[in-house]
Formats: C-alpha cells, sequence, structure tokens
C-alpha cells in the first residue's frame, strides 16, 4: 500500500468534523484521530491503555516533572537504534509497512499525519516524510515552526534527534501532541512578569520581538528562542545549532525540540543534550532504570515503562539523569555567548 493509498479524503473526514464550517487544520487532524478510533482496533486499545497509566509528580531542581508509568512504551524506550540493528529491520514509518487500518492526512507534499497506537500524552501523532530520508533537522526546522502555528493552540510539535530518542533514526519524521500537560511551559510562565490588564502596547511589543534566552532551574539545559518570524527563529537557531558540539560520524548535535504557538508568538525549546541515554539505563540490578530521555521527556514528562523501575525513580534520581544527559550550564552558556558575537556557518 503506499501513501496516496493511506489517504483519507475530505469527504471521509467530513463526518468527524465536529464543526463542519472549521477548515483549521487542527480540526482535520481531531477529525483524522476520531476517524482512526472507528476503524483502527490497535489504535482504540492503545487509548483505552493510556487512560490507565499511572502518573507522579517529583521535584527536579526549582520545578517539577510528571513521571508516567507506560507499558505500552516499552518498544520505543528500548528501542535498539545501532546502524546495524536499524539496517536490519523493516522501517515501520513507510507506507508499506503500515498496519493495513492505519491512515492519514497530508501536510504539504511531503508529510503525512498519522496517529500513535502508543500513546505518550493525549491527541498523539507522527508526521512522517513520504520518502525514506534520513532523520536531521536541517533544512527541516521550518517545517517544525509551520506545523506549530497550523496546530496551534492545542498542540504542540515535537523533533527528536536520530541519536537522541528518534526510534526511527532512518526516516524523517516530527510528532504532535495536546499541550493540556507540557511542563517546560510552565517554567517561563512562572518567570514572565504579569502583564497590566489590556496592555494592547505590552502585546504589541511581544509581537515584535525576538529573544535568545536559557531556563535556569529546572535540572536540565534548555535553550529558548521565542519571537514572531520564523524565519528570525529559524536563522538563530542554526546558528545556535553551528556552534554545539558534534561527535565525528554524527549527522547533527545530539538535540530535542519541542515548538509551540500562542498569541502570534512561536516558542521553540531546544534541548542540547550530551548523550542519549544515562549510564542506569545500561545498569543492572537494582541500579537499572529504563528511562531513554526524548523531547517529550526533556519537556517534562518522563516515561518509564516498567512498574518497578517507576516506583524506585523520585525527583533525586531523575536529577541525576537530566544533569547526566545534558549539555551543562557552562557549555551552553559558552555556545550562546559565541552565537551573539559572531557569524557562525552551518
Amino acid at each position: 500500500m503506499n501513501w496516496d493509498e493511506r489517504l483519507l479524503t475530505v469527504a471521509e473526514l467530513q463526518p468527524y468534523l465536529k464543526d463542519a464550517g472549521d477548515r483549521r487544520f487542527a480540526a482535520w487532524v481531531d477529525a483524522l484521530i476520531a476517524a482512526q478510533l472507528e476503524t483502527w482496533p490497535a489504535l482504540r486499545e492503545g487509548y483505552e491503555s493510556f487512560q490507565q497509566i499511572e502518573t507522579k509528580r517529583v521535584p527536579v531542581g526549582e520545578s517539577e516533572v510528571v513521571i508516567q508509568n507506560n507499558p505500552r512504551r516499552i518498544r520505543s524506550t528500548a528501542a535498539a537504534v545501532d546502524k546495524t540493528s536499524v539496517g536490519e529491520r523493516p522501517c515501520f514509518l513507510c507506507a508499506a509497512n503500515l498496519p493495513p487500518e492505519e491512515k492519514g492526512i497530508p501536510y504539504g507534499d511531503d508529510l503525512v499525519f498519522l496517529c500513535n497506537p502508543f500513546p505518550v500524552l493525549d491527541r498523539h501523532l507522527t508526521i512522517a516524510h513520504r520518502q525514506h530520508i534520513e532523520q536531521k533537522i536541517e533544512g527541516n526546522v521550518e517545517l517544525l515552526l509551520a506545523m506549530a502555528g497550523d496546530l496551534a493552540p492545542d498542540y504542540f510539535v515535537l523533533y527528536n534527534g536520530p541519536q537522541c530518542g528518534a526510534s526511527a533514526p532512518d526516516h524523517l519524521h516530527f510528532q504532535a501532541c495536546s499541550r493540556r500537560l507540557l511542563p517546560i511551559e510552565q517554567e517561563i510562565i512562572a518567570d514572565e512578569p504579569i502583564d497590566p490588564a489590556h496592555c494592547d502596547a505590552c502585546e504589541e511589543q511581544r509581537r515584535n520581538q525576538f529573544e535568545l534566552f536559557t531556563l535556569e532551574g529546572c535540572g536540565r539545559s534548555v535553550i529558548v528562542l521565542r519571537g514572531n518570524d520564523p524565519r528570525e527563529i529559524a536563522h538563530w537557531f542554526y546558528r545556535t545549532v553551528a556552534e554545539m558540539p558534534r561527535l565525528d560520524g554524527q549527522i547533527e548535535p545530539l538535540m530535542n525540540l519541542v515548538c509551540t504557538f500562542e498569541r502570534d508568538t512561536f516558542t521553540l525549546y531546544l534541548f542540547p543534550r550530551l548523550r542519549h541515554r544515562p549510564a542506569s539505563f545500561f545498569a543492572e540490578g537494582e541500579a537499572r532504570l529504563v528511562v531513554s530521555p526524548g523531547a517529550i521527556d526533556m519537556a517534562g514528562v518522563v516515561v518509564v515503562p516498567e512498574r518497578e523501575h517507576f516506583l524506585k525513580l523520585d525527583g533525586e534520581k531523575m536529577a541525576a539523569i537530566f544533569a547526566e544527559v545534558s549539555l551543562s550550564d557552562a557549555t551552553v552558556n559558552e555556545i550562546l555567548d559565541r552565537v551573539s558575537s559572531e557569524e557562525a556557518g552551518w
């Protein structure tokens, strides 16, 4: 089955629109989820299991993260992503290898929105490229920003680097989820001054400025790019990435991205990484913790498929994991100093 055969038509989606007059792309995405829940049993099972997950909140630094026991995520969390293992398995994001019931909707000429049958958050989507091309952000952050705008304000969009949480590093893809639970957003909200009520001048100033800064006190390094011009954000993003450390053989620095759009403003969270998995992932016995941070985890919802490990994981252990996989604050500050002081090429 090819991509054209997997795309649902407007006529097929029309009955699932909550409001027949709503032509926002996000409304069609909601209709896709409703249609697939009716016709794809595995997706229904995934959503039913998601309703039964167990969660707890733990302090990390001056912030709080949500720990989620989600047994159905074991395949993704523990996936072998080395080059040999990836090359030996069929690509599960290529049209020919998807379950027969799985259908999607197009986004432009190159991407297809699909429902994720193993959700971490509500309305979890996978956005796959129609071609089997490698996972990399160079030349594609513009797509990430565009999707965040088209899905606003209900969804956020994310990207996992090929060696930093992507379980299909050989096939370009993004993800999107409901913004109902996105702890990293609270870090910015908590630090922002309260605007005077109905301050049009404040709103106008916010819309017309670009900001590049870091968040402190949340236990992991976060670079934030915020503004209303996606071209400006993309420009500064590429400049920042060009200054990040990269090992020999890596197609890009280790990173995760989360992007939102609200009040005419894009907010791009860049999580610069030191490594993919912490030592505890590979440990044995009591020291083992199956935690493999990707973008959702770095954004504050940490997925733990093993309940025994979920019960053991507390704020201190989570802070240690974040510190181990993140670039240090000192390194990040050095990167931003270089970005702000000289031109950097990709």
